[in-house]
């Protein structure tokens, strides 16, 4: 068939946790070492406006997806330690598990998996010298669960999670990424069924860095503002370091999602700053 729809979302834990006490238990506990934590933390009333904003975004992406009507959705993400830890540093990993679950505060979730399409990527990549990692147990964490919480809670159809390693040097490059979603879509236009992508991730922050509570926004706005005009395939050409500056490396998860839509233009943006320490952003594609 072909692709049919690719969104993509922020997956900052506290779109998920509730506003109140639950948000500021998790962040007291992740960005107590912020600069101006405790001054610059938002009131109850910003934080439930944030939530507001962030499942308004989600619902366009949402209505996108289910009026494309996929067969499977993939799931572009990074892993943080919950997979792969030093003795185990994949660039790019294929899951090929039957199903796969996973559990972010009190929600849990528990997809089929689509390894037959996993595999499909994978041998593609080999002929085309893209080299996947793969394996069958991976566990579902925040970077995946938090954007399937509003785009696919009942799990009417399966998922295929591929992961990117936005979080250990060296890490790919956008160029390295755009190909990968190249390949992705090549695959997807020989497939029988409907095909979406999800990319998840970012948009600027700086985990476990010096500079965490620091939002790029300006640097953020203009990555949107690229994807509206159709220019994608342009961001190919950034360098790591651009990205890594402004605190985007999980952008070169959605930079595998830009390699799939090509010139496409994104028909909708969003982008809200938590206050906290990410820049929260999501777009969708209609193909």
């Amino acid at each position: 068939m072909a692709l049919v729809a690719a969104v993509a979302a922020s997956h900052a834990p506290n779109i998920l946790l509730e506003p109140g006490e639950e948000w500021e238990e998790f962040m007291r506990l992740h960005y107590r070492m912020a600069p101006g934590a405790a001054s610059s933390k938002p009131s109850l009333e910003a934080q439930q406006k944030l939530r507001r904003e962030a499942e308004k975004a989600f619902g366009v992406l949402r209505s996108h997806l289910e009026a494309a009507k996929p067969d499977v959705l993939i799931v572009v993400a990074n892993d943080q330690f919950v997979n792969f830890f030093f003795n185990n540093i994949p660039t790019f990993f294929i899951t090929l598990a039957d199903e796969v679950e996973g559990q972010f505060t009190r929600h849990r979730f528990h997809y089929r998996n689509h390894k037959e399409l996993g595999r499909a990527i994978l041998e593609a990549g080999l002929k085309k010298g893209i080299d996947f990692a793969f394996g069958e147990r991976v566990e579902l964490q925040h970077t995946q669960v938090v954007p399937l919480h509003f785009l696919l809670p009942d799990a009417m159809i399966p998922i295929l999670p591929v992961y990117v390693n936005t979080w250990v040097d060296p890490l790919p490059t956008p160029e390295r990424c755009y190909t990968v979603g190249k390949l992705i879509r090549e695959v997807a236009d020989g497939e029988k069924e409907r095909i979406a992508i999800l990319a998840t991730g970012g948009l600027s922050h700086f985990p476990g860095s010096p500079r965490i509570g620091e939002i790029d926004a300006e640097f953020d706005h203009k990555l949107l503002e690229i994807l509206r005009e159709g220019k994608g395939r342009t961001l190919a050409d950034y360098s790591l370091e651009q990205l890594q500056q402004a605190g985007d490396s999980e952008f070169l998860n959605w930079m595998v999602v830009l390699g799939a839509v090509g010139d496409a233009k994104a028909e909708a943006t969003y982008y809200m700053p938590d206050q906290v320490a990410t820049g929260w952003g999501f777009a969708s594609w209609r193909l």
